[in-house]
């Protein structure tokens, strides 16, 4: 048995990090609810593990002997709860790479627990938390008595059908903004925002469902976040409410014809770019960043953050990726500080 397991192996995430584990050297097991993780394990000559979320004492016989489990199974709100219950048992440290308030928010509720269980657990592993994350943190560090913070994300390249249809789901449903230490209630796309990394202009609309304002509420300590995201005219448009016929028609009928993912082209040449910007009323602090593209960016800090957990190096109980800091980006590939 690996001293890791990748749960949901089979998916497009799931493969892209499987390949590259053993590009660099990392021999996981591959587990999902689906025969063809068999087919991909045989591939990549790694153990296989076939095995749905219903039965909680089969999850800890899968997991007994792992050290490090990576929930890439989508839909997390249903995922979480059961491995993550089953870590604490076994002893098994936890990490996914949930993107969103609800998700991030359920998974600190298992802090204590873990703690107790001396297990690490991490949402937010990849590139919708991760280096936002670390961004935030970095800018806090520059200014101690920072009370606001805006992080902003724009990616060039695909998406997954998984992603589409997890954004497209909620698109206009409300979400939240954090002021003074609380969640309160935010619409989508409710205000804009220009900024500029890398030497690139964007232009962003406020996205209340990003898991930052959770993570980096409890990695900086700052009260008041706000997030942005620099999406397509469709999807805006959607956020306000409008052109939701597309989106039904999208979702019932259309979305089996949209590509699984990035292709080889924009995993190669994609970029993601991320900003945060401190401010205590008075000063504000800058720190940014220009990535890889953001699928090939999440597999990268999955495969750094499993690397560190192997060699020791984590906290119990419900951590950030900011415990790793800037040291777990520095000589990433595509990976360039602004």
């Amino acid at each position: 048995m690996s001293d890791i397991l990748i749960y949901g192996a089979s998916g497009y995430t799931g493969r892209l990090c499987a390949d590259e584990f053993v590009k660099s050297g990392l021999r996981p097991v591959l587990g999902g609810r689906q025969e063809m993780v068999r087919t991909l394990a045989a591939r990549l000559d790694l153990e296989a593990a076939v095995f749905d979320l219903n039965d909680s004492r089969e999850i800890e016989r899968q997991l007994k002997g792992v050290r490090l489990l990576l929930n890439l199974s989508g839909q997390f709100l249903t995922t979480q709860k059961p491995l993550i219950e089953a870590c604490l048992d076994s002893g098994t440290h936890y990490i996914d790479i949930a993107g969103e308030v609800a998700d991030t928010s359920n998974a600190f509720a298992f802090d204590e627990q873990a703690r107790r269980a001396n297990i690490m657990i991490m949402p937010g592993a990849g590139f919708n938390v991760a280096p936002s994350d670390i961004v935030a943190g970095l800018a806090k560090k520059r200014l101690p008595d920072a009370n606001e913070l805006v992080i902003a994300l724009a990616t060039d390249g695909g998406v997954s059908r998984g992603t589409l249809r997890g954004m497209l789901s909620h698109i206009e449903h409300p979400g939240h903004r954090r002021v003074g230490g609380t969640l309160v209630a935010a619409q989508p796309a409710e205000t804009e925002l220009d900024f500029q990394v890398a030497g690139r202009k964007f232009r962003a609309v406020y996205d209340p469902w990003l898991g930052d304002l959770f993570t980096a509420g409890v990695s900086t300590g700052i009260a008041n976040i706000a997030t942005y995201s620099v999406l397509p005219g469709l999807a805006v448009a959607m956020m306000k409410g409008r052109l939701l016929w597309l989106r039904d028609l999208i979702l019932n009928h259309l979305l089996p014809v949209f590509p699984e993912g990035s292709s080889a082209r924009q995993l190669r040449d994609g970029r993601t770019y991320v900003l945060a910007i401190a401010s205590n009323g008075q000063t504000r602090q800058r720190v940014a960043l220009m990535g890889p593209e953001a699928y090939r960016f999440t597999v990268l800090c999955l495969r750094e953050i499993a690397r560190a957990v192997m060699a020791g190096k984590w906290s119990p109980g419900f951590q950030t990726p900011a415990l790793y800091g800037p040291e777990l980006l520095d000589g990433m590939e595509g990976v360039r500080w602004d």
